[in-house]
């Protein structure tokens, strides 16, 4: 008998950086700074993550924007992964302007969601991007108010 056991993670956007200070998602540069904006969103974080200890490591994405996020919410442990990067390759700009559109996650965001959940971060606490999450929100079957989660938004998942 396989018994499989699910933790609750913290998944987390990044904070409003210079690639996407429209209020909405755009794949810019991979090392684009946050906004002093984002810098307060991040900041905003230690509270509601304060049953955290801030000397846990926490998943980042190799992407600047995440992992400054996590700095500012109070992390210094800071784990890597290419698996929470952005869905940038495996989307057009048609598939992202229909998947923003219509709020259906693409078969790029499917297969990354499925990607991740076969091979989770360890840590409890993710930070990533807004197509990633939504995208694991599909496949768990978790319906949020809001498609793409909002900058610094948390999502409790359990995984």
């Amino acid at each position: 008998m396989l018994i499989l056991i699910s933790m609750k993670r913290y998944v987390i956007r990044h904070g409003v950086s210079s690639a996407n200070d429209k209020d909405s998602p755009a794949f810019g540069s991979p090392d684009a700074h946050l906004l002093e904006k984002g810098k307060q969103q991040a900041r905003a974080l230690v509270e509601p993550l304060s049953c955290i200890n801030i000397q846990a490591s926490v998943a980042t994405s190799e992407l600047l924007r995440t992992q400054e996020t996590a700095h500012e919410a109070g992390f210094t442990n800071i784990a890597r992964y290419a698996i929470l990067n952005e869905l940038t390759t495996e989307l057009s700009l048609k598939e992202l302007t229909a998947t923003l559109e219509h709020k259906i996650v693409p078969h790029a965001g499917i297969h990354r969601a499925e990607e991740i959940l076969s091979n989770p971060p360890s840590e409890i606490v993710w930070f990533t991007h807004g197509l990633v999450i939504a995208s694991l929100c599909e496949v768990l079957g978790v319906s949020q108010d809001r498609f793409i989660p909002r900058f610094c938004e948390i999502r409790e998942l359990d995984i």
